[in-house]
């Protein structure tokens, strides 16, 4: 299943707390998947991020990617990042973002 650019940012939207998007690099460039993470933090879908055009999405470069990942995935409010199987989590913080100690 495929996410396009604007799906992605208005599933960001939807109130699902957790995502996960694994970054893996295929053929020397980078494409992303995503998965939207039930209370449990198990996956129930995983989607492969793709243009408009209908193929799937790569980046040259990493920072690319995660560039990318700032622009759609800014109102994510707990996002998990796989890249090359090193894990990070992070969490979403403002004044409209409650703080979780």
């Amino acid at each position: 299943m495929y996410f396009t650019f604007r799906e992605l940012a208005a599933v960001a939207l939807t109130g699902s707390n957790n995502y996960f998007l694994n970054l893996q690099k295929d053929e020397g460039k980078w494409i992303i998947a995503v998965s939207v993470l039930d209370a449990d933090k198990r996956a129930t879908k995983q989607y492969q991020v793709q243009t408009n055009r209908g193929k799937t999405k790569t980046w040259r470069y990493l920072e690319d990617a995660l560039l990318f990942v700032n622009e759609y995935c800014e109102n994510c409010q707990n996002l998990s990042i796989a890249i090359e199987g090193k894990v990070w989590g992070l969490k979403a913080e403002g004044e409209d973002r409650a703080v979780q100690s």
